[in-house]
Formats: structure tokens, C-alpha cells, sequence
């Protein structure tokens, strides 16, 4: 919807690669150009990216944790990517997809809360809070956009479920919701933990875990030699799921590595997991 409202057939777009592929693929339906931006420690490039795409209309990023990397975009990249919006006149399209779930701080203000210049949409869902199948989401767009947004979502499909909207504002206003995400964020961070483990137990020796202190994967890094695909399309084999970051990179050549999610998986079920990858890593 975002794309549909903001951007003109041909527009140029700012996406962060690696990246999420669905963010890619609905901008490109929407007929823009995409730009590949490297990510950094900090996140998003923006020296990058004014120097490749520096007529960019809109930004596409993930800024309290970047997915797959797992980056946290400093504060400084913030107020950095905020700048070059407003003198640019782009939007910033922040997905605020999973903030709530962090380990080892509190949770981040959102890039749009620091945003003086009504640049920022912030759009989030409950999909990683609560469910998926809820399929409910929302914007938090400049007061400028407000009607063309309503407008827009009328046509698009009316308005989104009414009986689930209702019962999720009495998640809320009953204070269910923050107890839930409480408990989930202690679930959350012994299953992360778990993982952790097991994967110093089991190889490390043979991979290194990216840095990240929050969301619901880890990105291990393997050695320069291996091909993701293919360890990912052997654990498969073995009942194992895991994402090739290969399948995420754009235009960027980096060091294979393999993207394992913990949210769904008991500690016993991510170690057995683990102990797979390794037996694949060790025969090859």
C-alpha cells in the first residue's frame, strides 16, 4: 500500500542487502527500481546510497534489528538516514517487525519517533507478537497522509477484520498483551540461550555466531569454502529448517552463512537440530 501511494512507476528505492526478499519483490510489483544498499555494523549504508541511488524516493529498512544480519542501526546512522530523507525528500519506510524482543537491553525507540520532519511511515504487525494467522498489521503515517492512506486501504480491501480487531483491543486494554510479551520475551531468551549453547557445544569450531541481541534468529557464519544452499538443502533432508543467507543477498558476495530461527522450537528440538548441522558440517 505504501508503494502504491508514495511512489510513481520507475521511482528508485533504497532496500537493505542483504534483505527481506518480500520487501524487495512488492516494491518491484509496484513497478519502482530497487537499489541494493549494503548493510554495515551500523546499518544501512547511507554513504552508499546517496553515492548509488542519490534520486532514491523512498528508504526500506529494519532498523531495530535487520533481518538476516541481525543489526541494531545506531543512533547515529539514525539521525544520519533521517537527515538525508528530509534534504532528499524521500521517505523513510521503517518495519518495526519484531523490536519487541530484546535480550540484553530495553526496547529501542522507533526511528519514526525520532523523526522532526514527518518522513518516517512506521509500519509493524502482530504477526511475530502473537501470531501470523491474526493477520492484522498497521501504519503509523505522517498526519499529511492520513487520507490518501484511509482512501487507499478502502479500496484495497475495505477494512481489515472487525472481530479480531475487537478482541485484540481487549488484549489490550485489559493488559494481557504486556504480560504476554513478558513472558515471551524470558520464553524467548532461554530458547535463544539454548541455541547459543548448542552451538558452542556442538561446532564451534566450525562457525561463528553474528552478534545480536535481539529478534527470533541467529546468523552463524560458515566457513568461506561451504555453499549455504546446499548445507540448508541437507538439513532439510534431515528434518531441519534453515535459510541460506545466499537466498538474501542482492548484489552484495558475503561469507555463506546459515540463518536459524528459535522462536517455535523447544530447547530439546533445537538441540537435536543443531547436532545435525554439525554432523552435516563435520562430513563433508
Amino acid at each position: 500500500m505504501t508503494a502504491r501511494i508514495l511512489l510513481d512507476v520507475g521511482d528508485v528505492v533504497w532496500t537493505e542487502d542483504p534483505g527481506y526478499q518480500g520487501t524487495r519483490a512488492a516494491f518491484i510489483a509496484a513497478g519502482a527500481k530497487v537499489a541494493a544498499i549494503p548493510v554495515d555494523a551500523e546499518g544501512i549504508s547511507v554513504e552508499v546510497g546517496t553515492k548509488k541511488a542519490p534520486q532514491a524516493k523512498l528508504i526500506s529498512v529494519t532498523p531495530s534489528h535487520e533481518y538476516p544480519l541481525g543489526v541494531t542501526m545506531t543512533l547515529k546512522r539514525r539521525f544520519e538516514l533521517l537527515e538525508w530523507a528530509s534534504k532528499s525528500r524521500a521517505w523513510i519506510l521503517e518495519d518495526d517487525y519484531d523490536s519487541e524482543f530484546r535480550y540484553e537491553s530495553r526496547p529501542l525507540a522507533a526511528l519514526q519517533g525520532l523523526d522532526n520532519n514527518n518522513r518516517v511511515i512506521y509500519a509493524a504487525s502482530f504477526s511475530k507478537v502473537l501470531s501470523p494467522a491474526l493477520r492484522i498489521g498497521y501504519l503509523v503515517v505522517p498526519g499529511d497522509l492520513i487520507e490518501s492512506f484511509t482512501a487507499a486501504k478502502a479500496l484495497l480491501d475495505r477494512h481489515s477484520p472487525v472481530f479480531e480487531q475487537t478482541v485484540l483491543a481487549d488484549f489490550f486494554t485489559e493488559n494481557h498483551f504486556s504480560r504476554h510479551l513478558r513472558r515471551m520475551r524470558n520464553v524467548y531468551a532461554e530458547r535463544r540461550q539454548a541455541l547459543i549453547a548448542a552451538i558452542n557445544s556442538e561446532m564451534s569450531d566450525l562457525v561463528e555466531t553474528a552478534p545480536s541481541s535481539a529478534g527470533l534468529h541467529l546468523t552463524v557464519w560458515l566457513d568461506e569454502r561451504e555453499n549455504d544452499a546446499e548445507i540448508c538443502r541437507l538439513a532439510r533432508a534431515k528434518g531441519v529448517s534453515c535459510e541460506p543467507l545466499s537466498a538474501l543477498s542482492i548484489k552484495r558476495k558475503m561469507r555463506p552463512a546459515l540463518i536459524l530461527g528459535f522462536a517455535p522450537f523447544s530447547e530439546k528440538e533445537i538441540a537435536s537440530a543443531v547436532h545435525e548441522i554439525a554432523k552435516i558440517l563435520r562430513n563433508r
